[in-house]
């Protein structure tokens, strides 16, 4: 089974999203934020990340950072969560980038097709 780390500060989130990917049969980790999330990774590596942008603490892209600069988990694939533009935020000129953007919506098929994708379609 692939395990996806998702990282939120939002709760409620954090919780649908489990509740997603659960249903497509993937072992899901969680994390509040990008400091939670390297902290989870040190204690299992996940096959791809899905993280907000935008959090307490350390952000997505801040952790992304951290993710990238370690050999270990460098090769991770990571989808950024949104719910703004990242087109006008200037989020897509950020480095490292992650894998994809996708923004926050109640149409989960889109970010579950990315993470398909991310996987080579395996699970």
């Amino acid at each position: 089974m692939k395990r996806v780390l998702i990282i939120d500060d939002s709760p409620s989130v954090l919780r649908l999203l489990q509740f997603v990917f659960e249903s497509e049969h993937y072992e899901v980790v969680t994390a509040t934020d990008g400091a939670e999330g390297l902290q989870k990774i040190g204690e299992q590596l996940p096959d791809v990340v899905i993280t907000d942008s935008i959090m307490p603490v350390m952000d997505g892209f801040a952790f992304l950072q951290k993710l990238k600069e370690r050999p270990a988990t460098s090769h991770i694939p990571v989808i950024m969560l949104t719910s703004e533009d990242p087109d006008s935020t200037g989020q897509l000129t950020r480095e490292p980038k992650p894998d994809a953007f996708i923004r926050k919506s109640a149409d989960f098929t889109p970010l579950i097709n990315k993470v398909s994708a991310a996987l080579g379609n395996l699970r």
